[in-house]
């Protein structure tokens, strides 16, 4: 139960997952550690999300008025429930109300907040990412592999929301400094997080990329966890 651990999880403990380059990979990766601890955990969005392979849920719910009688006869495992599904195969959003009525029914609750479009850095409209009032720790994952790439719409969602946070032009090599800027600036990766907010940094997997990781990470005052989902190690950062 490694991440379980890690990001310190507790029972009632409603999770909102923000950021780009492996949200929905944490996800599940979480919704599957308690699964196996025998837990009770509703899976959904507050934006859209691919449709999840069928092996990593037990139940699910694409029409809010069945909700909370499925909840209920749900014993432990996984609920991924939503409001439909589009006609790109993405699970729709559930509202406030909704994850409020059913909150009490589960152990866990995980909620992916964000969209980037399988992009791994982005820009943050004003109402973006959709954080429930209720949520008890906020999860900000950042691909350190951002570092490096050629600044375009291609590479960087909401492109030029990310050129105005960070300070970016057209076809610039992203650094350290501009990832920075996309997590701790004013209308940045948190700004409109709520309970605790860990930062996980992903896919920091060579000498290169923990080089990149300590940069960024350096004097960024709240708990960072850094690893690879792929490789399925974790460690905490504590700045020296």
């Amino acid at each position: 139960m490694v991440l379980v651990n890690m990001f310190g999880l507790r029972e009632g403990d409603v999770l909102s997952i923000i950021g780009a380059g492996g949200k929905t990979t944490f996800l599940f990766r979480l919704a599957d550690e308690l699964r196996e601890m025998g837990k009770k955990v509703l899976v959904t969005t507050t934006t859209r999300v691919y449709m999840p392979p069928k092996d990593c849920y037990d139940e699910i719910c694409l029409d809010i008025k069945e909700l909370v009688d499925k909840s209920r006869k749900l014993k432990q495992g996984v609920m991924v429930a939503g409001s439909g599904v589009s006609s790109e195969n993405k699970l729709l959003s559930l509202d406030q109300e909704s994850i409020n009525k059913v909150r009490t029914l589960y152990d866990y609750i995980l909620i992916e907040a964000d969209g980037s479009r399988r992009k791994p850095l982005k820009g943050w409209r004003e109402n973006e990412p959709v954080v429930i009032d209720e949520t008890t720790k906020t999860i900000a994952v950042v691909d350190i592999r951002g570092v490096g790439l050629t600044a375009n719409p291609y590479t960087i969602h909401n492109f030029e929301l990310f050129k105005d946070l960070t300070g970016i032009e057209d076809g610039e090599v992203v650094t350290t400094s501009h990832v920075k800027k996309m997590i701790t600036g004013e209308k940045g990766l948190l700004h409109k997080g709520k309970g605790q907010e860990i930062i996980y940094f992903n896919k920091v997997e060579d000498e290169i990329d923990i080089e990149n990781f300590k940069d960024v990470a350096r004097k960024i005052d709240k708990k960072i966890i850094y690893g690879s989902l792929k490789y399925q190690f974790y460690h905490e950062f504590i700045e020296s």
